[in-house]
C-alpha cells in the first residue's frame, strides 16, 4: 500500500486538486488585471510625454527646470496639492493651412509629470516662469516654526 504524505493543507493529492481548481475557476486574463482590480487608467485623446526635469536644491528651497517644447503659458497648469506637485502642459498643433501632412518624424502631444515633495514648502510664494518651452519653478521652503515658551498654570 502506498503511503500518502500529509501537509498542512491535507494530503499532497488534495492540495494539488485544490490548486488546479483555483486555476480553472478564474477567467483567463492573459496576465492582465481587469479594470475593477486595476482601478483603470486615465485615457487621453493624444500622446502624453514625460518631460525631462532637473531639480536643484538651494539654501532657500528647490528650483525645478522642465523642458516643455511647444507649451504656451495659457496651456500650462502647475498645481501643488498635499505635497504632490503636478505639471501639465498642452501643446497646440501648428499645421499650416492649405497643406496636408505627407510625412512626420515626430509626434505632437502633451506633457505630464508629478512629484511628491518631502518637507514643508511655502505654496504662496512659488514662482513659475516659462520661456522658450523651458519651465523654471522656484519653490521656497516654509519658514521654520519659532521656539515658543509655554506657560504652565496650576489647576486646583
Amino acid at each position: 500500500m502506498a503511503k500518502r504524505e500529509t501537509t498542512k493543507a491535507g494530503t499532497k493529492d488534495e492540495s494539488k486538486q485544490q490548486s488546479q481548481a483555483a486555476l480553472t475557476s478564474q477567467p483567463e486574463l492573459g496576465g492582465k488585471l481587469s479594470a475593477e482590480q486595476d482601478a483603470g487608467e486615465r485615457t487621453h485623446e493624444r500622446p502624453i510625454f514625460v518631460p525631462r526635469v532637473d531639480i536643484y536644491e538651494t539654501e532657500t528651497g528647490l528650483v525645478l527646470v522642465a523642458d516643455l517644447p511647444g507649451v504656451n503659458p495659457e496651456g500650462l497648469e502647475v498645481t501643488l496639492e498635499k505635497r504632490v506637485l503636478s505639471i501639465y502642459g498642452r501643446v497646440e498643433e501648428d499645421d499650416p493651412e492649405g497643406y496636408s501632412q505627407a510625412y512626420r518624424e515626430y509626434a505632437v502631444g502633451d506633457f505630464e509629470r508629478q512629484f511628491t515633495l518631502s518637507g514643508d514648502f511655502d505654496i504662496h510664494r512659488i514662482e513659475a516662469n516659462l520661456k522658450y518651452g523651458v519651465l523654471h519653478l522656484a519653490i521656497p521652503r516654509a519658514p521654520e516654526a519659532e521656539a515658543k515658551r509655554i506657560q504652565v498654570r496650576s489647576v486646583s
